[in-house]
């Protein structure tokens, strides 16, 4: 494949997880990574999803003065605690991937990339700031390297 229609591949596939690349591949870290960031993903909308739930409840039902009864039987309590428990789940099977990813050696750009991604969700920017810039810049390095050397 020419360089060229490789980085307009690169650029068309925005679905990659990482950082755009769409290498076919058994890449194990990019597998598990995947994983990892589509757990992360759904984590992230369950919160939101909670947050909205909760101020309703709040705002419409005086939540936090409620005695535990009165609570469970309001509209949308079921909910709620269901949307905890999965994020509870997601949190903890996220917490026990991450703890092998290091082990796992990328041998493919977008295995390095998808670590990297990793890497960048697990540190937020209101944590560290700088470090959060940091991996965003390794990875924008590693899509440009990329795009260079036609991969």
């Amino acid at each position: 494949m020419s360089g060229k229609s490789r980085r307009q591949a690169i650029a068309k596939s925005g679905s990659s997880q990482a950082i755009g690349f769409n290498q076919r591949s058994t890449d194990e870290a990019a597998e598990a990574c995947s994983e990892w960031l589509n757990r992360h993903e759904e984590h992230e909308r369950l919160i939101r999803q909670w947050q909205r739930l909760e101020t309703h409840l709040i705002r419409e039902h005086d939540l936090f003065n409620l005695n535990r009864r009165d609570r469970a039987s309001l509209p949308g309590a079921s909910e709620l605690d269901a949307i905890n428990a999965r994020i509870i789940a997601l949190f903890t099977q996220n917490q026990k991937l991450l703890a092998t990813i290091p082990s796992l050696v990328a041998t493919t750009i977008d295995g390095v990339a998808s670590k990297l991604s990793v890497a960048l969700a697990s540190v937020p920017p209101d944590e560290s700031r700088a470090t959060h810039k940091l991996v965003k810049s390794i990875l924008r390095d590693l899509q440009a390297v990329a795009q260079n050397f036609g991969e």
